[in-house]
């Protein structure tokens, strides 16, 4: 039987991890952005997701990019995914051109 006090940090290493994952990219699976993608509607809710810490609006994003064109798993299952997104998301700093 574990104590509370295991299950704690187990939970913390697994939402630090999470965390991490959702503010660097896999570098082995580099994302390079078709200009496409990158429409005047992409980067205003990219921008108000970054500037209003409004990441519930990641799915919105994904339709908007899948809309635009893009076809990235990785991308679009990111903006889908349940992980926490924060500032320094690899995706809207992908589309806002901040990597």
């Amino acid at each position: 039987m574990r104590a509370a006090g295991a299950d704690a940090g187990c939970a913390e290493q697994v939402a630090q991890a999470e965390l991490v994952r959702d503010l660097f990219a896999d570098r082995f699976w580099f994302v390079v952005p078709d200009p496409a993608w990158l429409t005047a509607d992409v980067r205003a809710l990219a921008n108000h997701i970054y500037d209003g810490h409004a990441f519930e609006h990641m799915p919105i994003l994904a339709d908007a990019l899948q809309d635009a064109g893009c076809e990235s798993g990785r991308v679009l299952d990111h903006c889908r995914g349940p992980a926490p997104h924060a500032r320094g998301c690899w995706v809207i700093d992908l589309v806002l051109g901040k990597e």
